[in-house]
């Protein structure tokens, strides 16, 4: 190990090799899966960022990991892009639901719904004024969000995209097969 390697080690050429290995499978299963598309007459799905950039992403990810911020990874890298304030909106994250409802509750409360206003309405207004996205979206990104899930998503999301293309088109020609078994092809 050199001396920038130890100052930063997200930029190791160690972790260097390991992003560029991973890219790599990535940029051959995601080729395979393009190559299956075209011999089934479909058109392909689009292409993938350079292999450089995966690269990139991946030893940001390290970085973020080794300073202990996975929800600044989160934001940057798989956040909506309408999420305003976020860092606000970390104080919410991984939230209990329960404590999530009671803090939902207040701020209808507080924003003086008349007795005949629709709160469920009122909270998603609320929630849309103050982060810029839905209440639906902000439980699902936000609420919900764990750094396990970000280093998942971050780490199989390409793979995991190309597996259900993979199993897309594997149902499709089964489909098929079945209406040819059947006299229908």
């Amino acid at each position: 190990m050199n001396l920038t390697d130890a100052l930063d080690p997200a930029d190791s050429e160690a972790v260097r090799a390991v992003a560029a290995a991973l890219a790599g499978m990535e940029r051959d299963l995601h080729d395979a899966i393009q190559d299956h598309y075209e011999a089934l007459g479909v058109d392909p799905p689009a292409d993938r960022e350079a292999p450089e950039e995966r690269i990139d992403q991946l030893q940001r990810l390290v970085d973020h990991h080794l300073r202990d911020d996975l929800w600044g990874y989160f934001v940057a890298e798989q956040a909506p892009e309408e999420l305003e304030t976020p860092a606000e909106a970390e104080q919410y994250a991984g939230m209990e639901q329960e404590a999530w409802n009671r803090t939902v509750e207040t701020w209808v409360a507080e924003a003086d719904v008349d007795a005949d206003g629709d709160e469920t309405s009122a909270a998603d207004r609320i929630i849309r004024e103050r982060f810029g996205i839905d209440r639906e979206t902000f439980e699902r990104q936000v609420i919900e969000w764990t750094p396990e899930r970000t280093l998942r998503i971050a780490l199989r999301g390409p793979t995991d995209t190309d597996i259900e293309r993979l199993r897309v088109a594997t149902r499709a020609l089964s489909r098929k097969s079945d209406g040819d078994e059947n006299g229908g092809g």
